[in-house]
């Protein structure tokens, strides 16, 4: 076995306990595994593209052990504040979840999650603190966590036999592990109402900050980061912007969650005036970008807000109408197309999946392996960017097959379960978060983010953290 998949199999045992005991010595032991397993990883994936960055540090000494030392200051620091000021860290968290940093190394182009795993890092340091002294909070996750943590477990152990194990250790790294430590650390937070209100005011400053770049670009005419839309721009009809994100999608699915969040706030506050105008711009800022699937997104957290408050025979009667009009609209569309231009190219992808699924039945073909073994026995079987998947739900089995998919489910079922039938804090809280992830699961069946995206991680902790009762909140901390 590699470094990356023994790495990964020691992080994925290690959060297991941190997303579902209570015990402080089973989640002694699986910190350790976790942080250990992480370093692993990272030695070994990291190793070829960090060896090819021009910088000798032995040449000099000085300025490499001064930067060491301000950097082991600068979290120290840190991780003292963010012990003291809890709402700091939860502020901090919802900061930095849209924060891509283009970075480019050994060769390589990507846009990292560098302040999320900043503050990662910090937390680690806290809960490594607080095991030791014995005054750690864990959370409550009940069903929730017992389905992240099978879900990891088995996405790190798919690993062993994936078709692209580079990619997957990639796709373990840098997202389902930080991101399941970050799920286990936001739900022992424990938020009060103030601190969902000012959490819920980073996020809408950051939407204007968002919507007002965009307008800045369609006023312009220049758009940042993204080659293609600005080559795309030229021949459109139409105008994109990607706002301060390399992805317009990305970017829409930022201002769709936001939108739904205070659209949720008004309703149950009943603070329209406000509301509206604040919900006007994001709305135009969001438009702008063009994303079908954040648009979808919108409308599916919409529905499920207008579920919140509706009669059952309307929200059935609306959901049946929806059905009937997108199979008319499909069918018109279809009509003189070919399926490849109505889905915009997601009917490919959809059948290099199932074409996946067929040829790995039973354990799929891996996590990170969709690309590779979708062209595998192709003409072009090293073109992996032209097969990746768009489809989370084809990815998940394709990759992980039947057990993962049943992971998956039972994921998304008791996050459904905990925000309807919890008994902590005011349901319509929950229920707001659960319609700003059902616009993040939409937007997952036409772009394949759901757990690369933070904000997915974050909301399943504050409604976990949410539907936990005053007793039950007492009996996790004792």
């Amino acid at each position: 076995m590699t470094g990356s998949q023994v790495g990964a199999i020691l992080a994925a045992a290690g959060l297991a306990p941190l997303l579902a005991t209570s015990d402080r010595r089973l989640r002694t032991a699986g910190f350790a595994a976790w942080a250990i397993g992480v370093i692993v990883m990272a030695a070994d994936l990291l190793h070829k593209p960090i060896a090819t960055i021009r910088v000798d540090a032995s040449s000099r000494p000085a300025v490499a052990a001064a930067g060491l030392t301000v950097a082991v200051l600068a979290l120290a620091a840190a991780a003292v504040i963010a012990r003291r000021w809890p709402t700091l860290v939860l502020l901090a968290v919802v900061a930095a979840a849209p924060a891509r940093i283009p970075l480019h190394a050994g060769g390589e182009q990507a846009n990292l999650l560098v302040p999320m795993y900043a503050v990662i890092a910090v937390l680690a340091v806290v809960s490594a603190f607080e095991l030791l002294v014995g005054d750690e909070r864990p959370p409550h996750l009940g069903a929730i966590g017992w389905a992240a943590a099978a879900l990891i477990g088995w996405s790190a152990l798919s690993l062993t036999w994936s078709a692209d194990q580079r990619q997957g250790a990639v796709q373990l790294l840098f997202f389902y592990l930080p991101f399941g430590f970050l799920l286990a650390r936001v739900a022992a937070l424990r938020p009060s109402l103030r601190d969902l209100r000012l959490a819920l005011g980073v996020q809408v400053l950051l939407g204007l900050v968002f919507a007002a770049v965009a307008f800045w670009q369609f006023a312009t005419k220049d758009v940042f980061w993204n080659p293609k839309i600005i080559v795309g721009n030229e021949y459109a009809a139409f105008f994109r912007v990607n706002s301060l994100f390399y992805d317009a999608s990305i970017y829409g699915r930022f201002m769709a969650v936001t939108i739904i969040l205070v659209a949720g706030v008004a309703i149950a506050r009943r603070i329209w005036p406000l509301a509206v105008v604040l919900l006007a711009v994001l709305f135009a800022g969001q438009y702008l970008a063009y994303s079908q699937s954040s648009l979808l997104a919108l409308a599916a957290g919409a529905v499920v807000l207008g579920a919140s408050i509706w009669p059952r025979k309307v929200v059935i009667g609306l959901a049946a109408v929806c059905l009937v009009v997108g199979l008319a609209g499909l069918a018109v569309a279809v009509h003189g197309n070919s399926t490849k231009n109505v889905t915009s190219d997601r009917s490919t992808l959809i059948s290099d999946g199932w074409r996946v699924i067929r040829h790995h039945p039973l354990g799929g073909a891996g996590i990170g392996g969709f690309s590779r073994a979708a062209l595998a026995g192709t003409a072009h079987p090293g073109r992996v960017a032209s097969a990746a998947s768009h489809t989370t739900p084809v990815t998940i089995i394709a990759e992980l097959g039947p057990l993962g998919l049943l992971a998956y489910l039972a994921l998304l079922a008791s996050i459904a379960w905990t925000a309807l039938r919890g008994t902590g804090g005011e349901r319509w809280q929950r229920l707001v978060m659960l319609a700003a992830m059902a616009a993040l699961l939409t937007s997952s069946l036409f772009y394949n983010a759901y757990f690369e995206d933070p904000a997915t991680w974050i909301l399943t902790a504050l409604i976990a953290t949410l539907a936990l009762s005053p007793r039950n909140a007492l009996e996790a901390t004792a």
